[in-house]
């Protein structure tokens, strides 16, 4: 599968294991929409194993079930060479981290890394695994309207360890990042206030200007869409726009 990010015209190839990597033999993923998705969550493997040694350790039974888990329990998983492998539909809930599985895309690093509780790991992952989390977690950015706000670590959910000091810090570095309308979206101001007056939020005049009025019709967009209401044309409010108009 090849996949092609658009704003940064990087080219990333995703191997899908979906149908090779052996299942439960009776157990199945809940199934949701795509637009549920509002997070994605990243994980080590806090161990030296491999995607297939942890598909193996999911379907059988686990600390997560005793009945075993259905599959591979994250969507995505990167090896230490930066190969990125797609275990699971995105649509399928999959248990990686509680109370957030119905929401959230999962990622797992292979390797051991240290965090906080957990200091037997190697420093970071390689290289090659960074390079790949990035023009993966770009890509799922881009796909699902999200925002960089919208990634997280394990230790977000109460795993402090997961995914390692290294990978938390490049995680934090992500989210301080705040979206601008330049690089947020193709689609200028005009087609936004284009659209929002379309769907009865009055920007008035489309001008191409990010004035009061348009920014106060953007905020009670996404305080309907149960956007985070900042008056900020970025990702999320794009999508909605996009699929709404």
């Amino acid at each position: 599968m090849l996949i092609l990010a658009a704003q940064t015209l990087i080219i990333m190839e995703i191997v899908n294991l979906i149908n090779v990597l052996p299942w439960h033999p009776e157990r199945r993923w809940s199934i949701r929409e795509p637009s549920k998705i509002n997070k994605i969550i990243i994980h080590q493997e806090l161990a030296e194993g491999s995607v297939e040694s942890v598909n193996q350790y999911h379907i059988r039974p686990n600390h997560i079930s005793p009945r075993g888990c259905p599959h591979f329990c994250y969507h995505y998983g990167i090896r230490e060479n930066g190969q990125t492998i797609q275990a699971n539909d995105l649509t399928n809930i999959v248990w990686h981290t509680g109370g957030a599985n119905e929401t959230s895309v999962g990622i797992m690093l292979e390797g051991n890394f240290k965090g906080p509780g957990h200091e037997l790991g190697r420093e970071k992952p390689s290289d090659e695994q960074m390079k790949s989390l990035e023009t993966l977690v770009a890509r799922l950015i881009e796909m699902l309207s999200l925002a960089p706000q919208d990634v997280f670590g394990h230790y977000h959910f109460g795993k402090p360890a997961c995914p390692g000091y290294f990978v938390s810090e490049w995680i934090e570095n992500l989210r301080n990042r705040i979206p601008s309308v330049d690089d947020a979206t193709e689609m200028s101001l005009k087609t936004l206030q284009t659209r929002l007056n379309k769907l009865g939020y009055d920007c008035g005049k489309v001008d191409g200007i990010l004035g009061r009025k348009t920014a106060e019709a953007i905020r009670k967009f996404q305080k309907d869409m149960n956007l985070v209401v900042d008056g900020i044309p970025g990702p999320q409010t794009f999508g909605k726009l996009f699929t709404l108009t």
